[in-house]
């Protein structure tokens, strides 16, 4: 994938060992000898370079996670990959890890992950060796002080690539989570995607949701996943206690028409009717790890890797992305 293409250009590097044509006469016309035994067909092309060694051997079967190439689902608008350390840029706060400040989306679109500037303690950091022995991005639900926590932020971005409308879309996190089921609102939720608007102070907001935790109370959130449609109702809840021990899974929300599934580990556990409501949010940023400028809806967990697709994802790529996904981060 990203590193096998290096290889191939080493072929145009090998001329072999100097005894190539240059001048008339006898052993020009030999061309047994120079061009196809020795320098072409046998040395370089078929046996060192490219079968044996580095595109089968060495890079595509072995070190890559198998064959599927994200970069080419259509419709692809937000991929944030932990594990790709130059998407990720540190500021030294004066104690603790190093923050993040911008998590870059790898897509055309620059839907980048933004931290707080102003408030280093409401970043999170990048954690070693957190899923699969592959770094992730770690939230702590108490990030600055008892009363905030860690968050990254994606501008609502001129392109309307994350405003989808009434339309189909696919959100998908690798990621764990360990948040209190007991306590406030405030420390026992736990987000991992919302675009959403807030219609009142006593309301639930309408938009997009993909929490780990749900307050079913605001005393008392429950341990499961939730897809907020509407400020009067929840379109499902599952509570599973099985999904908040702190070890990753994938978790996923897909649209298609008005069906609305759940998705753990690219399995569907929740299915509900969608009644086409729009999930645009215009002019509302997405939030990530917490809400409310890293007040509520707190994450205590880590996030691996972070894709959204606007449109129908197709069967294939829909089943390529998940094995890519469990074959890279060991999910379920």
């Amino acid at each position: 994938m990203k590193k096998s293409m290096a290889y191939v250009v080493v072929l145009c590097a090998c001329g072999g060992t100097g005894d190539t044509t240059i001048d008339g006469g006898d052993n020009d016309s030999g061309t047994n000898n120079d061009v196809v035994t020795n320098d072409v067909t046998t040395k370089d092309v078929s046996t060192n370079d490219v079968v044996t060694q580095d595109v089968v051997t060495s890079d595509v079967v072995t070190q890559d996670v198998g064959t599927f190439n994200p970069a080419n689902v259509l419709g692809l608008v937000l991929w944030l990959e932990a594990d790709v350390s130059s998407s990720i840029t540190l500021v030294t706060p004066d104690a603790g890890p190093q923050k993040i400040t911008k998590w870059a989306d790898q897509t055309s679109h620059h839907n980048d992950a933004m931290g707080l500037l102003q408030f280093f303690g409401r970043n999170p950091y990048v954690k070693a060796n957190a899923i699969n022995n592959l770094p992730a991005v770690h939230f702590d639900q108490n990030g600055a002080n008892a009363n905030t926590g860690n968050m990254l932020n994606i501008l609502d971005n001129v392109d309307t690539s994350l405003q989808w409308g009434t339309g189909d879309f696919f959100v998908v996190c690798v990621g764990d989570f360990d948040n209190s089921t007991s306590g406030t609102q405030n420390t026992g939720v736990g987000l991992f995607y919302s675009k959403a608007v807030f219609s009142g102070s006593n309301t639930p907001p309408v938009g997009l949701y993909l929490y780990g935790n749900v307050p079913s109370s605001q005393a008392n959130p429950t341990a499961g996943m939730i897809f907020a449609t509407s400020n009067t109702a929840n379109d499902f809840v599952t509570t599973s206690n099985a999904y908040n021990t702190g070890t990753a899974h994938m978790f996923a929300i897909r649209r298609r028409g008005a069906k609305l599934d759940l998705l753990v580990d690219g399995s569907s556990i929740a299915t509900s009717n969608s009644n086409t409501v729009d999930v645009s949010a215009a002019k509302t940023g997405v939030r990530i790890g917490a809400d409310g400028d890293a007040t509520i809806y707190r994450l205590d967990g880590d996030i691996g890797e972070m894709l959204a697709v606007k449109g129908q994802l197709s069967q294939s790529d829909e089943a390529g992305l998940v094995s890519y996904l469990k074959a890279k981060w060991a999910t379920p």
